[in-house]
């Protein structure tokens, strides 16, 4: 009979697999996911064995990196409609309509076809599973849905079906699974050969204007964004780095833009005068569409600060003009001290200063110093920025 694999949401099965022959989803999952899940066989046989386990809601971001935000399931769903086969017939639902039977869904009161271990025809599993009162009720038109018309949705992604399943808040609490003992248990695969964790290709480069930068978006992604930080690489800022200043980053784009370079590159610029000037001109460069330029976001507390210029003191909105990435960090860990904004050059083409937070290596010195025990502390504003920059990454490609 062989091994079995499966992936599956509680025990609803989204895929599955056979001795050596299964596709690899470590890249949903974390190193250290694994641990004693139920493995369901036939005559009602229930066994406790290692597997990859993770609740679904903490696995959308993970999902949207790897390409299946909702827009991007949209897109994929109706490539595969004009795509689908003349023999087989086009389905009938529209996007839309199937994301809205999947939402309404419970995988938890789903009847579950009778397994076969596996061994069913093509459009089989999906249009028994199709005929269970809780999809009718969702839209009972699947009820009339054949073998054939199964056969669409069958050779759905599972991640997309995962993506659309988890906007029900009652499945968003339960477990994917990735059962894989089996297949170690028969000698199909050594255990090196289950994780392989997030594909080369899926990963992304951060590039920022400054080591201090790089430096300290490396430091709290595994604090602020645990989730994901798999997914992001930084250069080695240990000594010579080499993108310091817009400049740099800018000539640095435009050769990664000439050799259409393969790998994902997040570049991140400063939300002041010179960081929005780099990104204009990086914008008018032919990037490919694996390279991604995010400049920080605009923060509230940024509105009003104490500024000093060629006017004296002021208070002033320092968003795009002089909003840097110490202003993420704690402003107030340094005591006694306001956090102040000197004026420091003009830009005549975008016709404002650009300014400098005075002091600012003493706020990096003090959050790298904290986030080497951070005790709890959850830094909102940085968790805030890499929310920012994880929605450039995923942002479908139009």
């Amino acid at each position: 009979m062989g091994s079995l694999i499966y992936l599956r949401l509680g025990k609803l099965e989204l895929d599955w697999g056979k001795n050596s022959l299964f596709n690899n989803h470590s890249a949903l999952f974390a190193p250290d996911d694994v641990r004693p899940a139920p493995y369901y066989y036939a005559d009602g046989v229930i066994e406790e064995k290692p597997a990859f386990v993770r609740r679904l809601g903490s696995m959308v971001r993970r999902l949207d990196m790897l390409g299946f935000t909702l827009q991007a399931c949209e897109s994929l769903y109706d490539e595969m409609v004009e795509q689908a086969p003349r023999f087989y017939p086009s389905p009938d639902l529209t996007f839309e309509q199937f994301a809205g039977i999947l939402q309404q869904v419970d995988v938890d009161a789903v009847r579950l076809p009778e397994g076969q271990n596996g061994d069913y025809d093509l459009g089989d599993y999906v249009s028994e599973l199709f005929q269970d009162p809780e999809f009718v009720k969702a839209n009972p038109e699947v009820a009339a849905l054949t073998r054939q018309d199964a056969t669409f949705f069958e050779n759905l992604n599972p991640y997309l079906m995962l993506r659309l399943l988890v906007r029900n808040p009652a499945n968003a609490e339960k477990e994917v699974v990735w059962s894989f003992a089996d297949v170690l248990e028969g000698g199909w695969a050594e255990e090196s050969d289950i994780y392989e964790g997030v594909p080369q290709t899926e990963r992304w480069l951060v590039v920022t204007e400054g080591s201090s930068d790089g430096h300290v978006l490396r430091e709290v992604l595994p604090i602020v964004a645990p989730d994901v930080a798999d997914f992001f690489e930084f250069v080695d800022m240990s000594e010579n780095y080499p993108f310091t200043g817009t400049g740099n980053v800018f000539r640095f784009c435009q050769g990664l833009a000439r050799i259409r370079i393969q790998n994902r590159v997040l570049v991140v610029l400063d939300n002041d005068t010179v960081g929005h000037n780099a990104a204009r001109r990086i914008a008018s460069l032919d990037l490919p569409p694996n390279m991604r330029v995010a400049v920080l976001p605009d923060l509230e507390e940024c509105s009003a600060v104490k500024t000093l210029g060629p006017s004296g003191e002021q208070r002033e909105d320092i968003n795009r003009r002089a909003v840097s990435i110490e202003w993420f960090l704690d402003t107030t860990s340094i005591k006694g001290k306001e956090p102040t904004v000197r004026w420091t050059s003009y830009d005549s083409e975008l016709d404002r200063y650009q300014g400098e937070l005075i002091g600012k290596e003493a706020y990096v010195r003090d959050f790298l110093a904290a986030a080497k025990h951070p005790d709890g502390r959850s830094w909102p504003k940085l968790a805030l920025l890499w929310s920012h920059l994880l929605g450039v990454c995923s942002a479908h490609d139009s």
